[in-house]
């Protein structure tokens, strides 16, 4: 139950008590009153009944006027008696309407404010503050003092809390991205490893095989030049003359393979600062009798772009086998473009052709060691190309549509190579 219906209750007995005891006293008094009255009259007959048999005036004058006297006291002993129960009374239900009254403002209603603050606590809400009402209790007023201090510590400390969560957050998530950056790294770390050991395998073998395959062919050649100076027949010498068309077929593979093996042993490139469209312009050159042979148009866009540092062989061969891919993807007929531009800190040479495009199955594996979509290719011309130009710090992009062309991007970064020049 609430303090203040306590109290309230409590007046109610009180007063309820107050009035069984003025009844009571009231009820006295009129016995009292009564019982002079009786006296009284018992008395006075008595007197009467003496003085006619015997007599004796002056006796009975000093005894009435005793009973007088005793009758006066009596009345007024009641009437202070009722004068006292009726102030009694008053005081009581005085002292307790202001008790009703004092007590709520000064007790009951902080009491509850205090209970409602509790509540918005609970709630979450530490910026709630209890009002002290200046006719609260010192006590009462150092307890609302106390929970208001408590309440601003508590709000102090969540802000602080929340200060110190959001920068936990913060370090974590920067902890988190470092963390990926760093298992991105290890990754491209492992994946580099493995490629170069696959490389290095792969060289090693290839490396034996081509150099016991070239010198055979070399005296295949000889002797089938030979050969053919001296034949006379027209089928002998077209005979003679096809294998050795496959023999230079052969000896290409040979090369691609001895080039393919050399990325696992990469030598030093020999940086210089070079025009990217520049570079373009001596291939297209040099590719431009083949392109017109097979009926293929070319078109050059480039723009402005600054130099980069970079191994002009090199990018040239890359741009010259994008550009043969190109031409070999057309079928006798179509549109090769070859662009150059400097975007966000690369220099991009961007080749596009109109042929048949690439499944998404090839675009996954072009890039592997003696895969090919040709029916005569070695599959070594794109890995190789790949290769060189990882070894400037950059990377080929391809996108391609089935039956509406495919484009080769090489990105190399503007400050490739600043430091060293081997960056295999």
């Amino acid at each position: 139950m609430k303090l203040g219906k306590q109290i309230t209750y409590g007046y109610a007995v009180m007063c309820f008590l107050m009035l069984v005891i003025s009844g009571l006293s009231l009820y006295s008094i009129y016995r009292l009153d009564k019982v002079t009255s009786n006296i009284e009259g018992r008395f006075t007959t008595l007197s009467n009944i003496l003085s006619k048999k015997e007599r004796v005036p002056e006796p009975l004058r000093f005894e009435d006027k005793m009973i007088a006297e005793i009758k006066k006291i009596t009345n007024e002993q009641v009437k202070y008696a009722y004068v006292n129960v009726f102030t009694v009374g008053l005081i009581a239900l005085l002292f307790g309407g202001m008790l009703t009254l004092m007590v709520p403002r000064v007790i009951t209603k902080p009491i509850s404010r205090l209970v409602n603050a509790t509540k918005w606590v609970a709630s979450g809400d530490y910026s709630y503050r209890i009002k002290n009402p200046s006719e609260s209790a010192e006590e009462i007023s150092i307890l609302i003092a106390a929970f208001n201090d408590m309440l601003e510590n508590i709000e102090r400390r969540g802000e602080e809390n929340i200060k110190l969560l959001e920068e936990t957050k913060a370090l974590n998530q920067t902890l988190e991205a470092r963390v990926d950056e760093a298992t991105r790294e290890i990754k491209e770390k492992q994946v580099q490893i493995i490629k170069s050991e696959r490389l290095a395998a792969i060289g090693e073998i290839v490396a034996g095989i081509a150099h016991e395959i070239r010198n055979p062919l070399s005296g295949i050649a000889v002797a089938l030049g030979l050969m053919k100076s001296e034949v006379q027949e027209p089928e002998h010498k077209q005979t003679i003359a096809d294998v050795l068309k496959e023999i230079d077929r052969l000896n290409r593979i040979i090369r691609d393979l001895l080039q393919y093996a050399q990325l696992a042993h990469p030598r030093k490139l020999n940086l210089v600062e070079t025009d990217p469209n520049e570079v373009v312009e001596r291939v297209i050159n040099l590719m431009n009798p083949k392109a017109q042979e097979r009926g293929i148009e070319v078109e050059k866009k480039l723009n402005p772009t600054g130099p980069f540092r970079v191994d002009p062989d090199q990018i040239e061969q890359v741009v010259m086998n994008l550009i043969i891919n190109g031409i070999d993807s057309m079928n006798g007929h179509g549109k090769l473009t070859v662009e150059t531009q400097n975007t966000n800190g690369y220099i991009s040479i961007k080749v596009s052709d109109t042929g048949h495009g690439l499944s998404e199955e090839a675009k996954e594996k072009i890039f592997r060691p003696f895969y090919s979509t040709k029916t005569n290719g070695t599959g070594l011309g794109l890995p190789i190309s790949l290769g060189i130009v990882e070894m400037h710090e950059g990377k080929i992009l391809v996108s391609s549509e089935k039956d509406k062309g495919s484009t080769f991007t090489i990105m190399i970064p503007v400050n490739s190579g600043s430091e060293s020049g081997n960056l295999m």
